[in-house]
């Protein structure tokens, strides 16, 4: 779900939801076959550090379309449950899904996960940090649904420390993340950073990484 980070950075007062709903422009650039498989592949990359099993839980917040997620379910047989707070996104998402057995897409706010604790083994979130006002308590919700030995698999845009000075400043800025900040999350509750890669923009950059929930 990654695209321009300019429009992280505004005034969300007047949205009532944490997380932000895409506009139809976004909605038309992120529903596209070849954004679909751009992001495939480049989750596929990350999948790659992941021991995976069949029937394993597997989440995907902010599924969109639910590409990505149909994709998982199909090749690795996981039972898998896509997320997203757009009713027409999950709409999209119901869509074409070919009867898998163990998919399924839920309408629900990443800040405000409705699962048991430790209830998936691995976790994925594309794109999604930057819409969200308080992008830890999404974090937050996905360490409670982890398992301990689970994986969190992220991608996302990450900005400068000036970039985030500016967008901070705004009363109700949203998504404004930075690696420290990441940094200093995952160190705290207990996560391994197995992968990590930094590219580098003019404004904001893009991060991606695999992490391990180390059991305790």
């Amino acid at each position: 779900m990654i695209q321009g980070g300019i429009s992280a950075i505004i005034d969300c007062t007047e949205k009532g939801d944490e997380e932000m709903k895409l506009s139809r422009v976004e909605k038309w650039f992120m529903n596209r076959p070849q954004h679909a498989k751009q992001a495939i592949n480049r989750a596929e990359k990350l999948l790659h550090f992941i021991n995976m099993k069949e029937k394993q839980n597997f989440l995907e917040v902010g599924c969109g379309s639910g590409a990505m997620s149909k994709h998982v379910a199909k090749k690795y047989l996981l039972n898998v449950t896509g997320t997203d707070i757009d009713p027409e996104q999950i709409q999209l998402a119901q869509e074409n899904t070919d009867n898998l057995p163990g998919l399924r897409f839920l309408e629900v706010d990443a800040a405000d996960l409705p699962f048991q604790d430790n209830d998936f083994e691995i976790v994925l979130s594309f794109g999604v940090m930057h819409h969200i006002c308080n992008w830890l308590d999404a974090l937050k919700e996905i360490d409670r649904v982890l398992k301990p030995g689970g994986y969190f698999v992220y991608r996302d845009i990450v900005y400068p420390k000036l970039t985030a000075r500016i967008g901070k400043s705004f009363k109700h800025s949203y998504g404004i993340t930075t690696i420290p900040d990441l940094n200093s999350f995952i160190e705290r509750n207990n996560f391994s950073t197995i992968y990590s890669s930094l590219s580098r923009l003019l404004i904001f950059n893009h991060y991606e990484a695999v992490y391990h929930k180390d059991e305790l």
